[in-house]
Protein backbone atom coordinates (compact mmCIF):
# COMPACT_ATOMS: atom_id res chain seq x y z
CA UNK A 1 0.00 0.00 0.00
CA UNK A 2 1.33 3.47 -0.91
CA UNK A 3 1.82 6.32 1.51
CA UNK A 4 -0.99 8.27 -0.18
CA UNK A 5 -3.31 5.31 0.37
CA UNK A 6 -2.43 5.16 4.07
CA UNK A 7 -2.96 8.95 4.28
CA UNK A 8 -6.50 8.53 2.91
CA UNK A 9 -7.19 5.73 5.39
CA UNK A 10 -5.96 8.03 8.16
CA UNK A 11 -8.53 10.64 7.12
CA UNK A 12 -11.31 8.05 7.35
CA UNK A 13 -10.09 7.02 10.82
CA UNK A 14 -10.08 10.64 12.02
CA UNK A 15 -13.59 11.23 10.60
CA UNK A 16 -14.80 8.17 12.50
CA UNK A 17 -13.51 9.71 15.74
CA UNK A 18 -15.54 12.85 15.07
CA UNK A 19 -18.68 10.92 14.13
CA UNK A 20 -18.79 9.03 17.44
CA UNK A 21 -17.90 11.81 19.87
CA UNK A 22 -19.37 10.34 23.08
CA UNK A 23 -17.59 6.99 22.73
CA UNK A 24 -14.42 8.75 21.65
CA UNK A 25 -14.45 10.97 24.74
CA UNK A 26 -15.21 8.08 27.11
CA UNK A 27 -12.45 5.89 25.66
CA UNK A 28 -9.93 8.74 25.61
CA UNK A 29 -10.68 9.55 29.26
CA UNK A 30 -10.26 5.91 30.27
CA UNK A 31 -6.86 5.75 28.56
CA UNK A 32 -5.90 9.12 30.07
CA UNK A 33 -6.67 7.98 33.63
CA UNK A 34 -4.83 4.66 33.15
CA UNK A 35 -1.70 6.34 31.78
CA UNK A 36 -1.77 9.12 34.41
CA UNK A 37 -2.12 6.73 37.35
CA UNK A 38 0.65 4.45 36.06
CA UNK A 39 3.02 7.41 35.66
CA UNK A 40 2.11 8.70 39.14
CA UNK A 41 2.57 5.29 40.80
CA UNK A 42 5.87 4.65 39.04
CA UNK A 43 7.19 8.07 40.11
CA UNK A 44 6.07 7.41 43.68
CA UNK A 45 7.71 3.97 43.90
CA UNK A 46 10.90 5.12 42.17
CA UNK A 47 11.04 8.16 44.47
CA UNK A 48 10.77 5.99 47.58
CA UNK A 49 13.59 3.76 46.34
CA UNK A 50 15.93 6.61 45.43
CA UNK A 51 15.18 8.51 48.67
CA UNK A 52 15.89 5.35 50.68
CA UNK A 53 19.24 4.84 48.98
CA UNK A 54 20.19 8.47 49.49
CA UNK A 55 19.37 8.15 53.18
CA UNK A 56 21.49 5.01 53.51
CA UNK A 57 24.48 6.85 52.04
CA UNK A 58 23.92 10.23 53.70
CA UNK A 59 22.84 9.12 57.17
CA UNK A 60 24.07 5.58 57.79
CA UNK A 61 27.09 4.35 55.85
CA UNK A 62 28.62 6.94 53.59
CA UNK A 63 29.92 5.77 50.21
CA UNK A 64 32.15 2.98 51.55
CA UNK A 65 33.83 1.49 54.62
CA UNK A 66 37.36 0.31 55.29
CA UNK A 67 37.18 -2.80 57.48
CA UNK A 68 38.80 -6.15 58.08
CA UNK A 69 37.57 -8.83 55.70
CA UNK A 70 36.60 -11.02 58.62
CA UNK A 71 34.46 -8.27 60.11
CA UNK A 72 32.54 -7.97 56.86
CA UNK A 73 31.99 -11.74 56.74
CA UNK A 74 30.51 -11.62 60.26
CA UNK A 75 29.03 -8.10 60.06
CA UNK A 76 25.60 -9.23 61.25
CA UNK A 77 27.20 -10.31 64.55
CA UNK A 78 29.09 -7.00 64.96
CA UNK A 79 32.35 -8.73 65.97
CA UNK A 80 34.10 -5.98 67.92
CA UNK A 81 37.22 -8.12 68.16
CA UNK A 82 37.69 -7.70 64.38
CA UNK A 83 39.25 -4.25 64.55
CA UNK A 84 42.36 -2.45 63.34
CA UNK A 85 44.73 0.34 64.37
CA UNK A 86 46.79 2.99 62.54
CA UNK A 87 43.58 4.28 60.99
CA UNK A 88 44.93 7.84 61.25
CA UNK A 89 47.38 7.02 58.42
CA UNK A 90 44.56 5.78 56.17
CA UNK A 91 42.50 8.86 57.02
CA UNK A 92 45.38 11.17 56.08
CA UNK A 93 45.98 9.35 52.79
CA UNK A 94 42.30 9.65 51.90
CA UNK A 95 42.26 13.31 52.94
CA UNK A 96 45.15 14.07 50.58
CA UNK A 97 43.22 12.34 47.76
CA UNK A 98 40.04 14.37 48.32
CA UNK A 99 38.05 12.05 50.59
CA UNK A 100 36.57 12.56 54.05
CA UNK A 101 36.96 9.66 56.48
CA UNK A 102 35.30 9.09 59.86
CA UNK A 103 36.46 6.40 62.34
CA UNK A 104 33.94 4.29 64.24
CA UNK A 105 33.88 1.55 66.78
CA UNK A 106 30.48 -0.17 66.71
CA UNK A 107 29.19 -2.42 69.48
CA UNK A 108 25.95 -3.72 70.96
CA UNK A 109 24.92 -3.15 74.55
CA UNK A 110 22.05 -2.50 76.90
CA UNK A 111 21.25 1.03 77.99
CA UNK A 112 19.78 1.47 81.47
CA UNK A 113 17.88 4.65 82.26
CA UNK A 114 15.62 5.68 85.17
CA UNK A 115 12.64 5.02 82.91
CA UNK A 116 13.64 1.55 81.68
CA UNK A 117 16.19 -0.34 79.60
CA UNK A 118 16.62 -1.23 75.95
CA UNK A 119 19.14 -2.93 73.62
CA UNK A 120 21.09 -0.27 71.74
CA UNK A 121 23.47 -0.18 68.80
CA UNK A 122 26.31 2.10 69.93
CA UNK A 123 28.40 4.02 67.41
CA UNK A 124 31.60 5.43 68.92
CA UNK A 125 32.53 8.32 66.64
CA UNK A 126 34.77 11.33 66.13
CA UNK A 127 32.12 14.12 66.17
CA UNK A 128 33.97 16.46 63.78
CA UNK A 129 34.82 13.73 61.27
CA UNK A 130 31.33 12.24 61.50
CA UNK A 131 29.76 15.57 60.53
CA UNK A 132 31.90 15.69 57.37
CA UNK A 133 30.90 12.23 56.16
CA UNK A 134 27.27 11.89 57.30
CA UNK A 135 24.36 14.35 57.45
CA UNK A 136 22.40 13.33 60.54
CA UNK A 137 24.22 15.59 63.01
CA UNK A 138 22.11 18.74 62.42
CA UNK A 139 18.84 16.86 63.02
CA UNK A 140 18.71 17.31 66.78
CA UNK A 141 15.11 17.10 67.94
CA UNK A 142 16.23 18.40 71.32
CA UNK A 143 19.48 18.93 73.21
CA UNK A 144 22.79 19.09 71.33
CA UNK A 145 25.22 16.81 69.52
CA UNK A 146 28.04 15.06 71.37
CA UNK A 147 31.47 16.60 72.03
CA UNK A 148 34.83 15.01 72.71
CA UNK A 149 36.14 14.73 76.26
CA UNK A 150 33.15 13.45 78.24
CA UNK A 151 31.12 10.24 78.28
CA UNK A 152 27.93 11.54 76.76
CA UNK A 153 25.65 10.36 73.99
CA UNK A 154 22.80 11.24 71.69
CA UNK A 155 19.93 8.81 71.18
CA UNK A 156 17.53 8.12 68.34
CA UNK A 157 14.07 9.51 69.05
CA UNK A 158 12.48 6.03 69.23
CA UNK A 159 15.00 4.86 71.85
CA UNK A 160 14.60 8.09 73.84
CA UNK A 161 10.83 7.61 73.92
CA UNK A 162 11.13 3.97 75.06
CA UNK A 163 13.55 4.91 77.85
CA UNK A 164 11.72 8.09 78.89
CA UNK A 165 14.86 10.11 78.27
CA UNK A 166 15.01 13.72 77.15
CA UNK A 167 12.00 15.88 76.36
CA UNK A 168 8.77 13.87 76.06
CA UNK A 169 7.23 14.56 72.64
CA UNK A 170 3.76 12.97 72.97
CA UNK A 171 2.98 12.26 76.64
CA UNK A 172 -0.45 11.63 78.08
CA UNK A 173 -1.82 14.47 80.17
CA UNK A 174 -1.45 12.51 83.43
CA UNK A 175 2.08 11.45 82.49
CA UNK A 176 3.03 15.07 81.82
CA UNK A 177 1.43 16.25 85.04
CA UNK A 178 3.23 13.55 87.02
CA UNK A 179 6.55 14.51 85.44
CA UNK A 180 6.11 18.19 86.22
CA UNK A 181 4.99 17.50 89.78
CA UNK A 182 8.06 15.33 90.38
CA UNK A 183 10.38 18.22 89.53
CA UNK A 184 11.50 20.61 92.22
CA UNK A 185 10.41 23.70 90.30
CA UNK A 186 8.59 26.92 91.03
CA UNK A 187 5.00 27.29 89.92
CA UNK A 188 6.11 29.65 87.15
CA UNK A 189 8.53 27.03 85.80
CA UNK A 190 5.82 24.35 85.95
CA UNK A 191 3.44 26.63 84.06
CA UNK A 192 6.21 27.21 81.51
CA UNK A 193 6.49 23.46 80.83
CA UNK A 194 2.70 23.06 80.50
CA UNK A 195 2.62 25.97 78.04
CA UNK A 196 4.90 24.02 75.67
CA UNK A 197 2.21 21.39 75.03
CA UNK A 198 -1.19 21.30 73.38
CA UNK A 199 -3.87 18.57 73.11
CA UNK A 200 -3.48 16.31 70.07
CA UNK A 201 -7.12 16.78 69.14
CA UNK A 202 -9.69 14.28 68.01
CA UNK A 203 -7.89 13.23 64.83
CA UNK A 204 -5.13 11.30 66.53
CA UNK A 205 -1.61 11.72 67.68
CA UNK A 206 0.20 11.89 64.34
CA UNK A 207 1.60 14.72 62.35
CA UNK A 208 1.36 15.42 58.66
CA UNK A 209 -0.54 13.61 55.92
CA UNK A 210 -1.25 10.40 57.80
CA UNK A 211 -2.82 10.89 61.23
CA UNK A 212 -3.26 7.85 63.41
CA UNK A 213 -6.72 7.45 64.91
CA UNK A 214 -6.60 6.95 68.66
CA UNK A 215 -9.34 6.14 71.13
CA UNK A 216 -9.99 9.29 73.20
CA UNK A 217 -9.35 9.10 76.94
CA UNK A 218 -11.26 11.72 78.88
CA UNK A 219 -8.94 13.62 81.21
CA UNK A 220 -5.90 11.77 79.91
CA UNK A 221 -5.72 12.83 76.28
CA UNK A 222 -2.55 12.78 74.22
CA UNK A 223 -0.47 15.96 74.48
CA UNK A 224 1.86 17.14 71.71
CA UNK A 225 4.93 19.30 72.03
CA UNK A 226 4.26 22.48 70.06
CA UNK A 227 6.14 22.92 66.80
CA UNK A 228 6.87 26.62 67.12
CA UNK A 229 8.91 26.48 70.36
CA UNK A 230 12.01 28.65 70.27
CA UNK A 231 15.48 27.12 70.57
CA UNK A 232 16.06 29.00 73.83
CA UNK A 233 12.88 27.57 75.40
CA UNK A 234 13.82 24.04 74.28
CA UNK A 235 17.27 24.40 75.85
CA UNK A 236 15.72 25.73 79.06
CA UNK A 237 13.30 22.79 79.19
CA UNK A 238 16.10 20.28 78.46
CA UNK A 239 18.28 21.68 81.24
CA UNK A 240 15.40 21.50 83.73
CA UNK A 241 14.94 17.79 82.98
CA UNK A 242 18.69 17.08 82.95
CA UNK A 243 19.10 18.49 86.45
CA UNK A 244 16.67 15.87 87.77
CA UNK A 245 18.85 12.98 86.57
CA UNK A 246 16.30 11.95 83.94
CA UNK A 247 19.06 11.76 81.32
CA UNK A 248 21.60 9.84 83.42
CA UNK A 249 22.15 6.39 81.95
CA UNK A 250 24.48 3.39 82.17
CA UNK A 251 25.88 1.34 79.30
CA UNK A 252 26.19 -2.39 79.86
CA UNK A 253 28.46 -3.86 77.19
CA UNK A 254 30.78 -6.78 76.58
CA UNK A 255 34.36 -6.19 75.47
CA UNK A 256 35.50 -8.92 73.08
CA UNK A 257 39.22 -9.64 72.86
CA UNK A 258 40.49 -12.23 70.40
CA UNK A 259 43.57 -14.33 71.23
CA UNK A 260 44.66 -17.86 70.52
CA UNK A 261 43.85 -19.78 73.73
CA UNK A 262 46.88 -20.99 75.66
CA UNK A 263 45.02 -24.10 76.81
CA UNK A 264 42.21 -26.09 75.18
CA UNK A 265 40.56 -28.93 77.06
CA UNK A 266 40.65 -32.27 75.30
CA UNK A 267 36.84 -32.53 75.13
CA UNK A 268 36.59 -29.12 73.41
CA UNK A 269 39.50 -29.99 71.12
CA UNK A 270 37.88 -33.21 69.92
CA UNK A 271 34.24 -32.14 70.20
CA UNK A 272 34.19 -28.51 69.01
CA UNK A 273 37.37 -27.59 67.18
CA UNK A 274 38.70 -30.51 65.13
CA UNK A 275 35.37 -31.59 63.51
CA UNK A 276 34.81 -28.16 61.87
CA UNK A 277 38.32 -27.67 60.46
CA UNK A 278 39.52 -28.39 56.93
CA UNK A 279 42.38 -30.89 56.67
CA UNK A 280 45.09 -28.26 55.98
CA UNK A 281 43.74 -26.05 58.80
CA UNK A 282 43.61 -29.02 61.16
CA UNK A 283 47.26 -29.82 60.49
CA UNK A 284 48.29 -26.20 61.13
CA UNK A 285 46.40 -26.02 64.43
CA UNK A 286 47.80 -29.36 65.60
CA UNK A 287 51.34 -28.12 64.87
CA UNK A 288 50.74 -25.08 67.12
CA UNK A 289 49.55 -27.13 70.13
CA UNK A 290 50.90 -30.00 72.16
CA UNK A 291 48.86 -32.46 74.22
CA UNK A 292 49.68 -32.80 77.94
CA UNK A 293 48.42 -35.98 79.64
CA UNK A 294 48.43 -34.68 83.20
CA UNK A 295 46.21 -31.72 82.22
CA UNK A 296 44.15 -33.64 79.66
CA UNK A 297 44.46 -30.49 77.54
CA UNK A 298 46.30 -29.08 74.56
CA UNK A 299 48.80 -26.30 75.35
CA UNK A 300 50.02 -23.65 72.95
CA UNK A 301 53.66 -24.16 71.98
CA UNK A 302 55.77 -21.30 73.32
CA UNK A 303 57.98 -21.26 70.23
CA UNK A 304 55.10 -20.91 67.77
CA UNK A 305 55.90 -18.33 65.09
CA UNK A 306 53.82 -15.11 65.23
CA UNK A 307 52.71 -15.53 61.62
CA UNK A 308 51.53 -19.09 62.30
CA UNK A 309 49.87 -17.97 65.54
CA UNK A 310 48.01 -15.26 63.64
CA UNK A 311 46.88 -17.82 61.07
CA UNK A 312 45.72 -20.21 63.79
CA UNK A 313 43.69 -17.44 65.40
CA UNK A 314 42.13 -16.52 62.06
CA UNK A 315 41.10 -20.15 61.52
CA UNK A 316 39.51 -20.34 64.98
CA UNK A 317 37.62 -17.10 64.47
CA UNK A 318 36.32 -18.23 61.10
CA UNK A 319 34.83 -21.42 62.54
CA UNK A 320 33.44 -19.54 65.56
CA UNK A 321 35.49 -21.45 68.11
CA UNK A 322 34.41 -20.00 71.46
CA UNK A 323 37.86 -20.24 73.05
CA UNK A 324 39.34 -17.73 70.59
CA UNK A 325 37.43 -14.76 72.05
CA UNK A 326 37.50 -13.59 75.66
CA UNK A 327 34.57 -11.59 77.01
CA UNK A 328 34.81 -8.82 79.61
CA UNK A 329 31.66 -7.24 81.01
CA UNK A 330 31.79 -3.48 81.33
CA UNK A 331 29.44 -0.93 82.92
CA UNK A 332 29.91 2.66 81.77
CA UNK A 333 28.03 5.64 83.30
CA UNK A 334 27.00 8.28 80.76
CA UNK A 335 24.60 11.15 80.17
CA UNK A 336 22.25 11.74 77.25
CA UNK A 337 22.79 15.24 75.83
CA UNK A 338 20.52 15.13 72.79
CA UNK A 339 17.92 13.27 70.75
CA UNK A 340 18.14 12.72 66.99
CA UNK A 341 15.17 12.75 64.63
CA UNK A 342 16.54 12.60 61.09
CA UNK A 343 14.92 11.64 57.75
CA UNK A 344 16.44 8.16 58.11
CA UNK A 345 14.62 5.65 60.38
CA UNK A 346 17.80 3.77 61.30
CA UNK A 347 19.35 6.77 63.06
CA UNK A 348 16.06 7.33 64.89
CA UNK A 349 15.72 3.76 66.16
CA UNK A 350 17.58 2.02 69.01
CA UNK A 351 20.79 3.80 68.08
CA UNK A 352 23.24 5.88 70.11
CA UNK A 353 26.30 7.96 69.22
CA UNK A 354 29.09 8.42 71.77
CA UNK A 355 32.53 10.08 71.49
CA UNK A 356 35.26 7.66 70.44
CA UNK A 357 37.99 9.32 72.50
CA UNK A 358 36.39 8.61 75.89
CA UNK A 359 36.19 4.83 75.32
CA UNK A 360 39.92 4.25 74.87
CA UNK A 361 40.92 3.38 78.44
CA UNK A 362 39.79 0.93 81.10
CA UNK A 363 36.88 3.17 82.11
CA UNK A 364 35.49 2.76 78.58
CA UNK A 365 35.77 -0.10 76.09
CA UNK A 366 39.57 -0.48 76.34
CA UNK A 367 39.93 0.34 72.64
CA UNK A 368 43.52 1.61 72.79
CA UNK A 369 43.25 3.21 69.34
CA UNK A 370 41.31 0.41 67.66
CA UNK A 371 38.26 0.94 65.43
CA UNK A 372 35.97 -1.42 63.54
CA UNK A 373 35.40 0.75 60.47
CA UNK A 374 36.46 3.88 58.65
CA UNK A 375 33.57 5.54 56.82
CA UNK A 376 34.54 7.18 53.51
CA UNK A 377 32.90 9.87 51.35
CA UNK A 378 34.15 12.02 48.50
CA UNK A 379 34.62 15.63 49.65
CA UNK A 380 32.74 16.78 46.55
CA UNK A 381 30.00 14.17 46.89
CA UNK A 382 26.53 15.69 46.59
CA UNK A 383 23.78 14.80 49.01
CA UNK A 384 21.22 14.42 46.20
CA UNK A 385 23.41 12.01 44.19
CA UNK A 386 24.38 8.42 44.86
CA UNK A 387 28.10 7.53 44.90
CA UNK A 388 29.72 7.13 41.49
CA UNK A 389 32.88 5.54 40.13
CA UNK A 390 35.18 7.76 42.22
CA UNK A 391 33.62 6.27 45.36
CA UNK A 392 33.78 2.65 44.19
CA UNK A 393 35.73 0.03 46.16
CA UNK A 394 38.26 -0.36 43.33
CA UNK A 395 38.99 3.37 43.10
CA UNK A 396 39.30 3.93 46.86
CA UNK A 397 41.48 0.83 47.27
CA UNK A 398 43.79 2.05 44.49
CA UNK A 399 44.00 5.48 46.15
CA UNK A 400 44.89 3.91 49.51
CA UNK A 401 47.56 1.63 48.04
CA UNK A 402 49.15 4.45 46.04
CA UNK A 403 49.13 6.85 49.01
CA UNK A 404 50.58 4.25 51.37
CA UNK A 405 53.30 3.30 48.87
CA UNK A 406 54.39 6.94 48.71
CA UNK A 407 54.82 6.76 52.50
CA UNK A 408 56.76 3.51 52.35
CA UNK A 409 53.83 1.47 53.69
CA UNK A 410 51.38 -1.11 52.34
CA UNK A 411 47.71 -1.83 52.90
CA UNK A 412 47.38 -4.90 55.17
CA UNK A 413 45.92 -7.94 53.41
CA UNK A 414 43.20 -8.34 56.01
CA UNK A 415 41.77 -4.86 55.27
CA UNK A 416 39.43 -4.15 52.37
CA UNK A 417 37.03 -1.47 51.14
CA UNK A 418 33.33 -2.35 51.03
CA UNK A 419 30.78 -0.06 49.37
CA UNK A 420 27.36 0.89 50.67
CA UNK A 421 25.85 -1.55 48.17
CA UNK A 422 27.87 -4.42 49.66
CA UNK A 423 26.37 -3.56 53.04
CA UNK A 424 22.73 -3.31 52.06
CA UNK A 425 22.32 -6.10 49.49
CA UNK A 426 19.68 -7.75 51.67
CA UNK A 427 17.75 -4.50 51.91
CA UNK A 428 18.09 -3.86 48.16
CA UNK A 429 16.72 -7.35 47.52
CA UNK A 430 13.77 -6.62 49.80
CA UNK A 431 13.30 -3.26 48.09
CA UNK A 432 13.33 -4.90 44.65
CA UNK A 433 10.72 -7.40 45.85
CA UNK A 434 8.52 -4.62 47.24
CA UNK A 435 8.90 -2.50 44.09
CA UNK A 436 8.39 -5.50 41.86
CA UNK A 437 5.17 -6.45 43.59
CA UNK A 438 3.81 -2.90 43.43
CA UNK A 439 4.82 -2.47 39.79
CA UNK A 440 3.24 -5.80 38.85
CA UNK A 441 0.03 -4.62 40.51
CA UNK A 442 0.26 -1.33 38.60
CA UNK A 443 0.80 -3.17 35.32
CA UNK A 444 -2.14 -5.47 36.05
CA UNK A 445 -4.38 -2.49 36.74
CA UNK A 446 -3.07 -0.89 33.55
CA UNK A 447 -3.85 -4.03 31.52
CA UNK A 448 -7.27 -4.44 33.14
CA UNK A 449 -8.09 -0.86 32.21
CA UNK A 450 -7.13 -1.60 28.61
CA UNK A 451 -9.17 -4.78 28.60
CA UNK A 452 -12.11 -2.54 29.42
CA UNK A 453 -11.07 -0.22 26.62
CA UNK A 454 -10.80 -3.15 24.21
CA UNK A 455 -14.36 -4.12 25.16
CA UNK A 456 -15.49 -0.60 24.23
CA UNK A 457 -13.65 -0.87 20.90
CA UNK A 458 -15.17 -4.32 20.29
CA UNK A 459 -18.69 -3.03 20.90
CA UNK A 460 -18.05 -0.03 18.67
CA UNK A 461 -16.87 -2.27 15.81
CA UNK A 462 -19.83 -4.64 16.27
CA UNK A 463 -22.24 -1.68 16.08
CA UNK A 464 -20.60 -0.64 12.82
CA UNK A 465 -20.66 -4.09 11.20
CA UNK A 466 -23.23 -2.91 8.62
CA UNK A 467 -21.05 0.11 7.89
CA UNK A 468 -18.04 -2.18 7.43
CA UNK A 469 -20.04 -4.34 5.00
CA UNK A 470 -21.08 -1.27 3.02
CA UNK A 471 -17.48 -0.01 2.74
CA UNK A 472 -16.30 -3.45 1.64
CA UNK A 473 -19.10 -3.54 -0.95
CA UNK A 474 -17.83 -0.20 -2.27
CA UNK A 475 -14.39 -1.73 -2.86
CA UNK A 476 -12.33 -1.45 0.33
CA UNK A 477 -10.18 -4.51 0.95
CA UNK A 478 -10.13 -6.43 4.21
CA UNK A 479 -6.60 -5.22 5.00
CA UNK A 480 -7.65 -1.60 4.41
CA UNK A 481 -10.57 -2.03 6.81
CA UNK A 482 -8.26 -3.49 9.47
CA UNK A 483 -5.81 -0.60 9.03
CA UNK A 484 -8.60 2.01 9.27
CA UNK A 485 -9.87 0.70 12.60
CA UNK A 486 -6.39 0.10 13.97
CA UNK A 487 -5.53 3.70 13.08
CA UNK A 488 -8.74 4.88 14.73
CA UNK A 489 -7.93 2.98 17.94
CA UNK A 490 -4.32 4.16 17.73
CA UNK A 491 -5.47 7.79 17.56
CA UNK A 492 -7.65 7.16 20.61
CA UNK A 493 -4.60 5.79 22.41
CA UNK A 494 -2.39 8.67 21.24
CA UNK A 495 -4.82 11.37 22.37
CA UNK A 496 -5.47 9.57 25.67
CA UNK A 497 -1.73 9.05 26.21
CA UNK A 498 -0.90 12.70 25.62
CA UNK A 499 -3.63 13.80 28.03
CA UNK A 500 -2.62 11.06 30.49
CA UNK A 501 1.03 12.12 30.43
CA UNK A 502 -0.02 15.72 31.05
CA UNK A 503 -2.32 14.70 33.94
CA UNK A 504 0.28 12.31 35.42
CA UNK A 505 2.94 15.02 35.34
CA UNK A 506 0.57 17.53 36.94
CA UNK A 507 -0.17 15.05 39.74
CA UNK A 508 3.54 14.36 40.14
CA UNK A 509 4.69 18.00 40.37
CA UNK A 510 3.65 18.58 44.01
CA UNK A 511 4.98 15.14 44.97
CA UNK A 512 8.36 15.94 43.45
CA UNK A 513 8.52 19.49 44.83
CA UNK A 514 6.97 19.08 48.29
CA UNK A 515 6.68 15.34 48.87
CA UNK A 516 4.45 13.66 51.43
CA UNK A 517 4.80 13.68 55.21
CA UNK A 518 4.58 10.10 56.49
CA UNK A 519 6.02 10.70 59.95
CA UNK A 520 2.85 9.64 61.79
CA UNK A 521 2.54 6.43 59.76
CA UNK A 522 6.24 5.73 60.36
CA UNK A 523 5.85 6.18 64.14
CA UNK A 524 2.78 3.95 64.20
CA UNK A 525 4.73 1.22 62.37
CA UNK A 526 7.66 1.31 64.79
CA UNK A 527 9.75 3.91 62.99
CA UNK A 528 9.80 2.32 59.53
CA UNK A 529 7.40 1.90 56.61
CA UNK A 530 9.55 -0.73 54.92
CA UNK A 531 11.75 1.83 53.18
CA UNK A 532 14.60 3.88 54.66
CA UNK A 533 12.34 6.95 54.93
CA UNK A 534 11.12 8.26 58.29
CA UNK A 535 9.39 11.56 57.71
CA UNK A 536 8.99 12.83 54.15
CA UNK A 537 9.55 11.28 50.78
CA UNK A 538 9.39 12.77 47.32
CA UNK A 539 8.40 11.34 43.99
CA UNK A 540 10.72 11.62 41.00
CA UNK A 541 10.65 12.13 37.24
CA UNK A 542 11.20 8.91 35.34
CA UNK A 543 11.35 10.26 31.78
CA UNK A 544 11.90 6.90 29.99
CA UNK A 545 8.86 5.44 31.76
CA UNK A 546 6.74 8.52 31.03
CA UNK A 547 7.55 8.39 27.31
CA UNK A 548 7.45 4.60 27.19
CA UNK A 549 4.01 4.50 28.84
CA UNK A 550 2.61 6.85 26.19
CA UNK A 551 4.10 4.83 23.33
CA UNK A 552 2.97 1.52 24.85
CA UNK A 553 -0.57 2.78 25.47
CA UNK A 554 -0.84 4.01 21.88
CA UNK A 555 0.42 0.73 20.41
CA UNK A 556 -1.73 -1.35 22.78
CA UNK A 557 -4.86 0.63 21.86
CA UNK A 558 -4.15 0.08 18.17
CA UNK A 559 -3.52 -3.62 18.72
CA UNK A 560 -6.81 -3.97 20.64
CA UNK A 561 -8.72 -3.16 17.43
CA UNK A 562 -7.03 -5.84 15.33
CA UNK A 563 -8.95 -8.99 16.37
CA UNK A 564 -12.47 -7.45 16.49
CA UNK A 565 -11.92 -5.95 13.02
CA UNK A 566 -10.53 -9.20 11.62
CA UNK A 567 -13.59 -10.96 12.92
CA UNK A 568 -15.89 -8.40 11.29
CA UNK A 569 -14.22 -8.55 7.87
CA UNK A 570 -14.40 -12.36 7.81
CA UNK A 571 -18.18 -12.09 7.78
CA UNK A 572 -19.67 -12.28 4.25
CA UNK A 573 -20.61 -8.87 2.88
CA UNK A 574 -24.29 -9.85 2.51
CA UNK A 575 -24.42 -10.93 6.19
CA UNK A 576 -22.71 -7.69 7.24
CA UNK A 577 -25.29 -5.58 5.39
CA UNK A 578 -28.12 -7.49 7.15
CA UNK A 579 -26.41 -7.35 10.59
CA UNK A 580 -28.54 -5.75 13.34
Amino acid sequence: MTLSGIWELKKIALRNLGRHKVKTIITVMAIMVSVAMFIFMDGWISGMSVESRRNIVNYEIGAAKLQTKMYFEKKDDLPGYENFTDWETYRDVLDDAGYNAAPRFVFLGTLYAPGGSAPILFNSVDPAAEAKVLRYTPYMESGRYIQNGSIEMVLGTMAAEKLNVGIPQRPRRRELTGLVDSLELSQAEKDFIHSLYEPAGSKGEGFGTFNIEEKPQTGNERMLLKKNISRADMERYWNMLAETGRNDVQISAVIDIKAAPEKIRNDKWDGELMPVLQKEDRDLVKAAYQYEDFLDSYLLNEDTDDAILSRVLEIMIRVDFSGAVRHINQLIPAIVVGVINSPDPMTNANTAYIPLDVLQGEEGMMLEGRITELLIRDKNGKEAELPGKRESAETITAVLKKGLESRGQTLPEDLAVFTWIDYVRDYLGYEAMENGGTKILSVLLFVLAFLGISNTILLAIMERTKEIGMMRALGMTDSQMVIVYMLEAGFLGLIGSILGIALGCLLNIPMVKYGMDISAMSEAMGGSVGFRVASRFRSMWNIPVIIGTGVFATMLSSFMAYFPTRRAVKMPITDSLRFE
